[in-house]
């Protein structure tokens, strides 16, 4: 094969690898953008009702610049809630799993710390995580039960409050 052809196979290659990648950051930013939408009427909700907590699934992947967004929401939504948002890298496929969490500081004062919190709730599915007492992150390279991982997080989150999850 000559080096014109083959240079010229490359750039066609690589030019389709580049419209598969745009289409796949089209589409997360689609589904990151419903999400959100979803994450503002369940905080608001939770609001209304006086809730100290809330845990969701959150369906944007393991993409932390959307899990930034979510927390964004949230602190702005709900600044004296503590929040934690639970995602797979693609739901119900059993693989990566990411949790992110921030704590106020009227919570902090009272036991609960978000990196203690992440650190528990992953511990379920081998996981770990780390950050500050008022914000922290964590991963597990897989989890097959979404559910056991929630109860965890509502578990801890209630028994170092006297929070409504």
């Amino acid at each position: 094969m000559s080096a014109v052809l083959k240079a010229d196979l490359r750039a066609r290659i690589e030019a389709i690898q580049k419209t598969g990648v745009e289409a796949k950051k089209r589409a997360l930013a689609q589904r990151v953008d419903i999400v959100l939408n979803v994450v503002n009427e369940q905080l608001h909700a939770a609001v209304e009702e006086g809730a100290t907590s809330l845990v969701l699934n959150v369906d944007i992947g393991a993409d932390s610049k959307a899990s930034q967004k979510v927390m964004k929401a949230a602190q702005t939504i709900a600044p004296n809630m503590a929040f934690m948002g639970i995602s797979e890298e693609e739901q119900g496929s059993g693989g990566k799993l990411m949790v992110f969490a921030l704590v106020p500081e009227a919570l902090m004062e009272s036991g609960l710390k978000a990196n203690e919190w992440v650190s528990a709730t992953l511990e379920v599915c081998g996981g770990r995580g780390g950050g500050k007492p008022g914000s922290a992150q964590g991963q597990a390279p897989q989890c097959d039960d979404v559910n056991a991982v929630i109860a965890a997080s509502e578990k801890f989150v209630s028994e170092k409050t006297d929070a409504v999850v």
